[in-house]
């Protein structure tokens, strides 16, 4: 069985839902979770690699292989507060 389930834990689990959720509730709730499943493996094959590669997209960059930063300028030296001639 699926997940490791067998026929009477998937029952009971029924079982339960009806109680929570009612009769008319529980196609409403397989309804909504079989949506976000689908919305999940849309944004999966997305980003799927290879179909990135088919679709002619430089090869993605591997995790830890990040592109150098341009070199930054050298940090110029604050300028020098004017002298002031003391108060007479």
């Amino acid at each position: 069985m699926p997940f490791g389930l067998g026929i009477w834990e998937i029952v009971i689990l029924l079982g339960v839902l009806a109680l929570l959720f009612g009769a008319k509730g529980v196609p409403q709730v397989a309804r909504r979770l079989g949506t976000g499943v689908r919305e999940m493996k849309d944004a999966v094959d997305e980003i799927d690699p290879r179909r990135m590669l088919e679709a002619g997209d430089p090869e993605p960059a591997k995790p830890g292989t990040a592109k150098p930063a341009a070199a930054k300028p050298a940090a110029t030296k604050p300028a020098e507060p004017e002298q002031r001639p003391p108060p007479a």
